[in-house]
């Protein structure tokens, strides 16, 4: 198991001659040690190269504080025949324990600019599913026709994720997507939703698109807000070009269906042309019994402006995304404990200090380990973002220490 001295991180998936990886996903299959890391294949630098999907499986040992890796393994069933698969998107059901993996299939090697171009979408929407914690994988089943009909028209093309979806408190099941959708005069504005089913994956539906602000790859969280309804925090890229670009965030008050107008969160900075994030979220009270409660308690208190609204067990929420506002480089955690807020986020906690891009959090609890982990899966390299898929592991409270003392500094 190769690993560096920093942050206990080992690599993942490396850049070979002929072949190389990007966009990772990762999903830890929860009451267990068990972590799925996904990414592309691809045959070349660009998007149209794509290839097909990939896996490893971790298994976490006590011992070693870290995840034993199997070897990489292609999903051979999710795909489409002439079809490219891009954007690899797990979500668990917790439920029926069954693991989806959404992806998009594209046609031939068509790129997405000219399906933006010429308004003429060539992409399907697509998963597969896995009983036995990502072991063995269903056929893949094309929702396009029965979940967008008609609205496919009205759309030059869309996209899922990349990264985790997630489930509601009401069993819910949240898939995050972007469509670029027609507009008058040949234009296309590219606009965040979520794919939902509440019928444990057995029918798909969408919701209205994030507004104001034109936003891509997104994810999202859910917050729980006791007995009033939750609060469904969407953070995605930014499509806006210019010298300052940052993230653009919007919110849910009925599990998706509709969304705030965006806005820009201008803590978190975007490169130019933007860069994927990726979103975690967990109650404090997670970290009753570690010593930096006390610590992230007097932080929230502070930042809570609205002493009506201080409760006991608040939300702690992370975001990891490169930090330089002219290249992709500097990944970094951000933190934040006001979800209503636009603006209440710390200066990151840099976890890689160069060339990175997409990154992809994990939350993983399981009994056995007293102290909840945070996981990294991510892009980089010394010379170029896409030389590695990287993997890093940390206590949960080694993260929120070194992001309350850049708070602090």
């Amino acid at each position: 198991m190769a690993s560096s001295n920093s942050f206990n991180t080992t690599v993942l998936f490396k850049q070979e001659k002929s072949f190389g990886y990007r966009i990772p996903a990762l999903l830890h299959v929860p009451d267990t040690g068990i972590l799925l890391a996904f990414a592309e294949k691809r045959l070349g630098s660009r998007d149209e190269d794509a290839d097909a999907l990939m896996l490893r499986r971790g298994t976490y040992k006590m011992s070693l504080k870290n995840f034993e890796w199997e070897n990489v393994t292609p999903i051979e069933s999710a795909q489409l025949k002439n079809h490219r698969s891009m954007n690899p998107c797990p979500v668990y059901d917790k439920d029926t324990g069954t693991v989806f993996l959404f992806f998009i299939a594209v046609f031939g090697n068509t790129p997405e600019q000219h399906q933006i171009r010429t308004g003429k979408n060539v992409t399907r929407l697509c998963f597969v599913t896995s009983k036995d914690k990502g072991q063995n994988w269903s056929n893949a089943t094309d929702l396009t026709d029965c979940t967008i009909g008609q609205y496919i028209n009205k759309w030059a093309t869309f996209a899922v994720g990349p990264g985790h979806g997630i489930q509601l408190r009401s069993g819910r099941l949240i898939i995050p997507a972007h469509a670029y959708e027609k507009q008058s005069g040949g234009q296309v504005m590219s606009r965040v939703f979520t794919f939902f089913s509440d019928n444990h994956g057995e029918s798909w539906n969408f919701g209205d698109f994030v507004s104001r602000e034109e936003c891509g790859e997104c994810q999202m969280v859910s917050m729980d807000q006791g007995n009033g309804p939750g609060i469904l925090y969407c953070n995605a890229r930014s499509i806006k070009r210019g010298e300052k670009q940052y993230r653009v965030q919007a919110f849910s008050i009925d599990d998706g269906c509709t969304f705030t107008e965006g806005h820009l969160a201008k803590k978190l900075v975007e490169p130019p042309n933007g860069c994927h994030g990726s979103i975690i979220h967990f109650p404090a009270s997670k970290l009753s019994q570690v010593k930096v409660y006390p610590a992230i308690k007097e932080y929230h208190c502070q930042q809570q402006k609205d002493t009506s609204k201080l409760t006991e067990n608040f939300e702690i929420i992370l975001f990891s995304h490169t930090t330089n506002f002219k290249s992709r480089r500097d990944l970094g955690i951000y933190l934040s404990t006001c979800p209503g807020s636009f603006h209440i986020w710390t200066e990151p906690w840099i976890i890689y200090p160069g060339p990175s891009a997409y990154s992809e959090l994990a939350f993983v609890e399981f009994p056995g380990e007293e102290i909840p982990l945070v996981t990294c899966l991510f892009e980089c390299g010394s010379k170029s973002e896409c030389e590695q898929i990287s993997f890093s592991v940390f206590q949960v409270d080694e993260v929120i220490k070194n992001i309350l003392k850049k708070a602090t500094d």
